[in-house]
């Protein structure tokens, strides 16, 4: 293996290198030369301000992450919940199950759903959820019939087709979408404690 030589290359005759000035970093306070004037820092203070705002700029693209949309949408169904039940009230704290007219308090009564939660498209929708009873969400499997017969006759003939054509329709929600839906349902449930005086 052939050693190689360092040569020491010789300044340039007749042209004259300037040295750097020196002045105090206002970072770090050591004697150096100004690698940005504007703020007064060094080159090392610099490089640091750098790697600071990378690894800044990587913890926020992490903690976007770590919000998934299965995360949200868990979220956005609690709010929600608490929305179509407090939107029930109608004295006192108490509701009427949609489909069997049983009177509960609304932190007992659930949230039914017309079509299955598992169709995005209609699983924030008004129309297809109302209170109902454990007995009828649960036990009776929500009682589609009865619910899709109540619909029509509460918002008016054809409600219930209306609501089975949107549930087939597909959706998908993005971080962004979910937590815009989220701070909009937080308002709804705030206005409706003021309007309905219920602070439980």
């Amino acid at each position: 293996m052939p050693i190689r030589k360092v040569v020491k290359k010789e300044p340039v005759k007749g042209i004259a290198v300037k040295p750097l000035k020196e002045e105090i970093c206002s970072e770090c306070g050591k004697k150096r030369p100004y690698s940005n004037k504007t703020k007064k820092l060094c080159a090392v203070c610099v490089r640091k301000s750098q790697i600071i705002k990378v690894k800044e700029k990587k913890a926020k693209v992490r903690q976007k992450k770590a919000i998934s949309t299965s995360v949200l949408i868990k979220k956005m169904d609690a709010l929600y919940s608490v929305y179509i039940r407090l939107k029930g009230i109608e004295k006192d704290g108490y509701v009427k199950c949609f489909t069997c007219d049983r009177v509960e308090y609304w932190r007992k009564i659930q949230n039914g759903h017309f079509q299955s939660r598992r169709f995005l498209s209609t699983r924030f929708y008004d129309f297809n959820c109302a209170p109902q009873c454990y007995a009828c969400n649960v036990g009776l499997s929500g009682m589609q019939y009865e619910y899709g017969i109540r619909l029509d006759k509460k918002y008016g003939a054809g409600t219930a087709d209306h609501v089975v054509q949107l549930s087939k329709d597909f959706c998908k929600f993005n971080s962004d979408e979910l937590l815009k839906m989220i701070d909009e349902t937080e308002q709804k449930i705030q206005f409706l404690r003021k309007l309905k005086d219920i602070w439980d």
